[in-house]
């Protein structure tokens, strides 16, 4: 009789066993879709008013040298003397916020450490002279003995680079979190002058060839405000060729460096 008991009160146990180990099994996989199914749902993200901001002010640093190709750079293939002339030409407020002095002299140390703050850790440079903007000659001049970079002030009277005059409206982005990584996507309609020039033009190809005018805004609307431009421009959007930028980082967007940028005329899926 007692061997009987234990026998039915060990079969219990093994029932009781089985029952909790099965409960926790589908606990486990209740749990892992639930994960799986949060991490899909959460791994893209609209972009906030603030991120597009950051995002167009960067935008606008990239835009002084690599909008000149007209979104057909791949920025993984830029020359080294593509690089340089990328330094050369960052917005005098960049520069400044920078520290690069090239009257005084920049080392080439700091080169590298600004050419992996925009185009990544990864990013390699071998020491080339950049070129003048206008195209008739060298501008910023290496020194293999000092390791410096200085501007050729005597021949290059007109080194000051003037960029093109961007109206940016955003279209479209987002963010999106991959692994160890986040990337940020942001599509621009972009119309295009040159400084205190009222002919505004839908590319930099056009602008540069002064083909497809898109509006003279004096023409149009006689004297105007400059802070009304964004406003007269609006209606011409639709003429207005679309620009999309791609920025990684492995921690915030104030660290985001570029790796793409293309001209969209052809649409491309978000």
């Amino acid at each position: 009789m007692k061997k009987s008991q234990s026998i039915v009160m060990l079969l219990i146990l093994v029932l009781a066993i089985i029952i909790v180990i099965s409960f926790i099994y589908i606990i486990n996989i209740n749990l892992n879709d639930n994960s799986t199914s949060d991490s899909i749902s959460s791994s893209n993200y609209k972009l906030s008013d603030d991120e597009i901001n950051s995002l167009i002010s960067l935008v606008n640093i990239y835009d002084n040298y690599l909008i000149t190709f007209d979104g057909t750079k791949n920025i993984k293939e830029m020359s080294n003397l593509d690089k340089i002339n990328f330094i050369d030409r960052l917005p005098n407020s960049i520069k400044k916020d920078l520290e690069l002095d090239f009257n005084e002299g920049v080392s080439l140390k700091q080169i590298e450490k600004i050419l992996k703050k925009y185009f990544g850790n990864d990013t390699i440079f071998e020491p080339v002279n950049s070129e003048c903007y206008l195209g008739d000659g060298e501008y910023l001049i290496y020194d293999s003995n000092t390791k410096m970079y200085k501007a050729n002030n005597d021949y290059h009277a007109h080194s000051a680079y003037m960029a093109p005059s961007i109206v940016n409206y955003y279209q479209e982005g987002k963010r999106i979190v991959n692994n160890d990584k986040l990337i940020y996507i942001i599509s621009l309609k972009k119309a295009f002058a040159w400084s205190n020039s009222s002919i505004y033009y839908g590319s930099y190809k056009d602008l540069l060839n002064s083909t497809n005018k898109i509006v003279n805004l004096y023409d149009k609307y006689g004297d105007y405000n400059s802070d009304d431009i964004n406003l007269l421009l609006s209606d011409y959007i639709d003429n207005f060729n679309s620009y999309t930028y791609v920025f990684e980082t492995k921690d915030s967007l104030f660290n985001s460096y570029l790796v793409e940028l293309s001209n969209s005329n052809i649409k491309k899926d978000f």
